[in-house]
């Protein structure tokens, strides 16, 4: 029973996210901005340095590897809630019947997205799966679709450009940062007292 009930809303979700008017509303909003940051890469000299030494305190005796991981599980969670939410408005169902979320009068009329929303507003998000476990005690089904859209956007999501984002903006920040601390330090006022 509940592996046929996975099989359907995997099904589901799929469809949904196949469907061509997702497929337009993604073209036309991408997902990726179309000027990217300066890509970066190794120097010969960067190649030669050697790898940073992290203290195992530093993170609970975690990498930060780990930590990137448990922080983008709670980005992915957090996608997902979004993308159901707006399935549940409608969104990417191709022009077929799409209940309306609330009335003229403002009450909710579809149970599913007063469930969902009255979870986003009292769960706390915490790492994504307790979210997840605590939703799932609420609305099972809704609580599925998140967790196969949340497995979906795992896979769709484009980690070398993250990656490529992340180093410019360290860099970025890096560089106006140097030039704030040279500012002050030509001026007299290098913030020590």
């Amino acid at each position: 029973m509940a592996t046929s009930a996975i099989a359907a809303t995997r099904a589901a979700a799929s469809t949904l996210l196949s469907s061509s008017s997702y497929a337009a509303r993604a073209a036309r909003y991408p997902r990726h901005p179309r000027r990217h940051p300066t890509r970066i890469h190794a120097s010969d000299d960067d190649k030669n340095l050697p790898k940073l030494y992290i203290p195992g305190d530093a993170l609970g005796g975690e990498s930060p590897e780990l930590k990137a991981a448990q922080t983008l599980r709670r980005l992915f969670t957090h996608v997902a809630i979004r993308v159901v939410q707006s399935h549940l408005e409608g969104a990417g169902n191709d022009g077929g019947f799409a209940p309306q979320v609330t009335g003229r009068d403002g009450q909710v009329m579809c149970p599913d997205y007063d469930d969902l929303r009255r979870a986003m507003e009292t769960i706390p998000l915490g790492d994504g799966d307790e979210w997840l476990d605590a939703f799932m005690k609420i609305n099972s089904t809704v609580a599925l679709r998140v967790i196969i859209a949340r497995e979906t956007y795992a896979k769709q999501f484009d980690y070398g450009l993250a990656k490529t984002y992340a180093g410019a903006l360290v860099e970025k920040g890096n560089a106006q940062l140097m030039k704030r601390h040279a500012s002050r330090s030509l001026s007299g006022g290098d913030g020590q007292e």
